[in-house]
């Protein structure tokens, strides 16, 4: 008899446990629950920019590079970038060392690559290994080796990497984010409104489809 009370307790549980699931995704997919934000403000001095056509659509990604669901999401929204009409942006957002102790670094690596022409690629990559260089006692290291990798000057890079000017773009892009007061990454912007990372790519061809 106890057993049978047992796992009635644990089917109910788990019952309660996916209808609260169930309930907070539904709230992260209700416009009511949404932050809206002024468009212009999400991309002023966004440096990290695809565009495809005329633009309709513009989705904002604020994302961590050692985070392991934003690496989930940009899986997922890969396809994003072949989509005529849709602009993708992406802001660095670097988590506090306490969560992630790389974020900081690897988000001035990607910084880097950028301003030497590869700042997408170095994204790519430090996304595809992120397991390795997580693991690393000194990341600087593997971002020069994958520097080098994307054809760029090792040296030069490094040297970018521990520039001011590197510093202070992502420190612009956290302070915006701060301002914005999100939470966590990733935090996704779909014409101005946050959408739940699962239904950004369905959200964007709806607006495109209207």
């Amino acid at each position: 008899m106890d057993d049978w009370k047992l796992i009635l307790k644990v089917v109910l549980g788990s019952t309660l446990l996916l209808l609260v699931v169930m309930w907070g995704l539904s709230r992260m997919a209700s416009p009511e629950s949404s932050l809206k934000i002024d468009e212009q403000v999400l991309l002023d001095g966004a440096r990290f920019v695809k565009e495809n056509g005329e633009i309709k659509v513009t989705v904002v990604n604020f994302s961590d590079m050692q985070c392991p669901v934003c690496k989930a999401a940009d899986q997922q929204t890969k396809e994003l970038f072949e989509m005529p009409g849709v602009r993708v942006v992406t802001r660095l957002f670097p988590l506090p060392p306490s969560v992630h102790r790389y974020a900081l670094v690897s988000a001035r690596a990607v910084e880097a690559a950028r301003t030497l022409g590869k700042g997408w690629e170095m994204m790519n990559v430090l996304y595809e290994k992120q397991a390795e260089w997580s693991e690393s006692n000194k990341p600087e290291a593997s971002f020069g080796e994958y520097a080098a990798s994307l054809g760029l000057d090792e040296k030069v890079f490094l040297e970018a990497l521990a520039s001011k000017e590197v510093a202070d773009n992502v420190q612009k892009d956290a302070d915006l984010a701060a301002s914005l007061q999100l939470s966590g990454t990733p935090t996704f912007f779909v014409n101005g409104e946050q959408v739940g990372t699962p239904f950004v790519v369905d959200k964007v061809k709806e607006l495109l489809n209207k």
